[in-house]
């Protein structure tokens, strides 16, 4: 049983280093022009912050920031996106939130395994 369970999660590691940064550059590159020169600007960044996200590699971050809002209500709080979600093309916004739930939790769920295995191991709980 563990031994099948350890294969997952290093088959789900190969899969994530595949799928996670190419989600994430696809979004990035597809992200409308209208959402970010709405939304990359002062209260929602800094000055700051609005010119270093407007670029490759720290685009990715705005990225991040984006899906983040789209999908869960508490981070549009954060940023006082306001509702984002209704801004941006029904396309933008289903692609957001597959990439939220399912890669980046699929990513998350994968590392809390893999810390509960190691301290487990750490314990002496498996063999």
């Amino acid at each position: 049983m563990m031994e099948s369970f350890v294969h997952f999660l290093i088959h789900s590691i190969l899969l994530l280093v595949v799928v996670f940064p190419v989600s994430l550059l696809l979004l990035t590159w597809s992200t409308p022009a209208s959402v970010i020169d709405r939304y990359v600007q002062p209260p929602h960044f800094s000055e700051f912050e609005s010119l270093a996200y407007r670029y490759f590699p720290t685009s990715l971050i705005r990225t991040n920031l984006f899906s983040l809002a789209i999908a869960i209500p508490f981070a549009r709080r954060i940023r006082k996106f306001g509702d984002i979600h209704k801004d941006v093309p029904l396309w933008y916004n289903l692609a957001c939130r597959f990439y939220v739930y399912f890669v980046f939790g699929y990513a998350v769920f994968c590392m809390a395994a893999m810390g509960l295995i190691a301290i487990c191991l750490k314990f002496g709980y498996l063999p």
